[in-house]
This record gives C-alpha cells, sequence and structure tokens, in this order.
C-alpha cells in the first residue's frame, strides 16, 4: 500500500516541469553508463581487458592484448616469417628482422648450415643462408657475403694447385684450412722450389721434370732461358743468376 502511494505521488509531480526534469536527471545519474561509448582495448593492453601488453612475458596468445605470443612476449603481430623474432633487446614486443644467429621458432626454421643474416630483396638475397666454413659457389650463398676460394698445397711453398680448390663461406682475411692457401698458380706442387715469383736457378729438374721453377712458361736458365753453356762458380750463389744446388769450377745452371 505504501509503494502504490509513493508511485502515485511521484507522478503527481510531474504536472510540474521542474519537478519531472529535476526526476529524469536523478534517473540519469543511477543508469550504469551505455557501452557504446567504451574504448576498446588495443595491443597495449589499455582498456582494462586485464591482457598483457606488448613486451611482457607469455604463454600462449591468450594472454595478449594483442592475441600474438612469439619467443615468449606479446608480440604486435604473428611474427612467424623466417629469420623473424620479437623479442630484440631494445625493440621487444615488434616484429623484427633477425640478422644472426638459428631461428628455431618460425614456420621455416633457419638452422644446421645456414643462419640469419641481412635480407637484401634488391638483390634477391635471402635471410636464411650458409654459415662460415659451409661449401658454397658464390658469394651470394654465404651469410658473409664471402665465398672464398683454397687451393691445396702439398709442398708448403704457399702456392696451391690452381686447379685443386676448395670454395667455403668465410670472412675476409680468414685462416685458410689446413693444406690450403689462398694463392693459386704452383706448376709443380710436388717441389717447394717451384712456385711463382721464384728467382733462384737450380743444377737438376724439378719434381716434376721440368726447369720452369718460375711458373711463368717458360725455362729459366743462366741467360733467363735454358743454356747448355757454363758460368764461372764465381756467379753461382750470387743475384747475377741465383743460386745452385751445387757449384763446381763450371756449372750449367738452368
Amino acid at each position: 500500500m505504501r509503494m502504490s502511494l509513493a508511485v502515485t505521488a511521484l507522478a503527481a509531480l510531474c504536472v510540474l516541469p521542474a519537478a519531472c526534469k529535476q526526476r529524469q536527471s536523478n534517473s540519469d545519474a543511477d543508469a550504469p553508463a551505455d557501452d557504446a561509448g567504451t574504448a576498446a582495448p588495443d595491443a597495449s593492453g589499455a582498456g582494462g581487458s586485464g591482457l598483457k601488453p606488448l613486451a611482457l612475458g607469455c604463454a600462449s596468445g591468450s594472454e595478449c592484448a594483442s592475441g600474438f605470443c612469439v619467443d615468449g612476449v606479446c608480440c604486435d603481430s604473428a611474427c612467424d616469417g623466417q629469420c623473424a623474432t620479437c623479442n630484440v633487446a631494445g625493440n621487444a614486443g615488434y616484429c623484427t628482422p633477425q640478422i644472426f644467429g638459428d631461428d628455431t621458432t618460425s614456420v621455416e626454421t633457419c638452422t644446421g648450415a645456414h643462419t640469419c643474416a641481412i635480407a637484401i630483396p634488391s638483390l634477391s638475397l635471402p635471410a636464411c643462408r650458409l654459415k662460415n666454413l659451409q661449401a658454397c659457389k658464390t658469394n651470394s650463398d654465404c651469410a658473409s657475403l664471402l665465398c672464398e676460394t683454397f687451393y691445396v698445397d702439398h709442398d708448403g711453398d704457399g702456392y696451391g694447385e690452381t686447379n685443386t680448390t676448395l670454395s667455403l663461406c668465410e670472412v675476409e682475411g680468414a685462416t685458410p684450412p689446413v693444406g690450403y692457401v689462398t694463392q693459386g698458380g704452383d706448376c709443380c706442387d710436388s717441389d717447394a722450389n717451384a712456385y711463382p715469383g721464384q728467382t733462384k736457378y737450380f743444377s737438376s729438374a724439378d719434381a716434376c721434370g721440368g726447369w720452369d721453377f718460375n711458373c711463368d712458361g717458360t725455362i729459366q736458365g743462366s741467360n733467363g732461358l735454358f743454356s747448355s753453356g757454363t758460368v764461372p762458380s764465381t756467379e753461382c750463389g750470387t743475384t747475377v743468376h741465383g743460386s745452385c744446388t751445387s757449384c763446381t769450377e763450371t756449372i750449367a745452371c738452368h
């Protein structure tokens, strides 16, 4: 009965415009806020969603406002391309190219003989290329962008066989593998006295049976070419003719 009276009394008040206006104002203050004016949460976790913002640690995408958990942090995208990471120091939470090391988490991994490097789209070079010491054919095969050619050196004179090579991804100035050198051109790789630039003369043929000790395609002798003549022993071992393996009163230095 009391409830009906209260309702009736309030209804009666509305015959006066001021009273109705006051009632409407009080009703609006008590009513819940309209959802249409609420901002949607963004990837940073704002909006009171309770989800984690970018760069915070996570175990699954359901924990993140962005919906993506990559490399252990909430990420701005799926970031699942080869050699892409979302956990780089100084840029955590944002998908960033991975320019070194193995990529073990992407859909297409980059591991084993390959490693991540800087991709060069203008040259059609992918980010995943060969590691150092891997066999290569061209510079573009390598993460270091250097496919170094080494020459086998059997006689240890610092020059190797031009036709027996090993090409590996390396860095500039790298030490050659054991038994290899960086210079080819040895015309007799079983004789340490025969190599490009040799200036000495010898009284017997090299181990390959030839007399081209400096590998220039000609036969060295007492006058620069083969000579059957003799030279005085006083000239042996001098800069005139180089040195012979043995010297007598007169000897043919080839």
